[in-house]
């Protein structure tokens, strides 16, 4: 064996290492998933158990997780599409025009990301308070879209600079508004970064937990703030926690799976120039 292909196979075992140590955590809440409750406090940890489903029946059967999924479900997919309908026309119109006026809207989004996300609990608290909105979906869905936003502007506006101008005028010579250029030439060429940056920004709503845990209530909360408050006072039941864990990432690993292929598509626009 040359040095070429012992330096190939450190590289595919380094790898390998890398995968299983990130995929270990799953792995072993998976399989807690499917103890009984004296098989998951077993030390040291029994690798050969008789699994059951009695954790999953508990959970599918239990209304509040129900009604917490419905919620995480409502309002992550409401603030992933309206902050990516107002992320592509803010990308556009910074990416397109230039003046003072762009530039300083263009940091502002920035900044919101810069910003810690703690230090804006307690103004929205405020304010939603004020406004008798606290534990409803609009004010979630709003927090939500500016956490968002910034994220998919800023993707946007790396997509829409890589497709060429001369492309949108050669449309305007064919008599197309700009509203129409944006709507059947633009947005099909970036779709697929589209994709990726809602992806993106529904995986880290649905993950979202600071804000939730002091804006929601009985009435909206969200499945991370349940998953929470299944942690018990005196114990921990970890087949009963382990199968909300697991529960609560299959929708992101379905909506990942149905936009895998614009996902990597996406990721790597302008990745290689011609």
């Amino acid at each position: 064996m040359n040095k070429y292909n012992l330096i190939k196979a450190a590289k595919y075992v380094f790898i390998f290492l890398m995968v299983c140590i990130a995929l270990f955590p799953f792995v072993l809440v998976f399989f807690t998933s499917f103890k009984t409750h004296v098989d998951a406090i077993a030390m040291p940890p029994k690798w050969l158990f008789s699994p059951t489903l009695k954790n999953y029946i508990v959970q599918f059967t239990n209304r509040e997780v129900l009604k917490a999924t419905k919620n995480s479900v409502i309002i992550g997919v409401s603030a992933t599409i309206i902050s990516t309908c107002l992320g592509v026309c803010t990308g556009y119109i910074i990416s397109r025009f230039k003046n003072r006026w762009l530039k300083v809207l263009s940091q502002s989004t920035l900044w919101l990301r810069i910003v810690p996300p703690i230090s804006l609990v307690i103004p929205y608290f405020i304010i939603w308070y004020k406004l008798d909105k606290l534990d409803t979906y609009l004010s979630l869905i709003v927090m939500y879209v500016v956490v968002a936003l910034p994220l998919i502007t800023w993707m946007m506006i790396s997509f829409f600079q890589d497709v060429p101008v001369s492309v949108e005028e050669s449309a305007q010579l064919d008599g197309c508004t700009r509203l129409q250029i944006l709507r059947y030439v633009v947005i099909p060429m970036v779709l697929p970064g589209i994709f990726a940056a809602s992806s993106l920004a529904f995986i880290g709503l649905w993950n979202e937990f600071l804000f939730a845990v002091f804006i929601t209530g009985e009435k909206i909360r969200t499945l991370p703030i349940e998953l929470y408050n299944s942690l018990g006072v005196f114990e921990l039941d970890w087949g009963r926690l382990s199968s909300i864990a697991v529960f609560s990432i299959i929708p992101p690993i379905v909506f990942i799976a149905f936009t895998q292929k614009y996902l990597v598509r996406g990721l790597t626009m302008g990745a290689i120039k011609e």
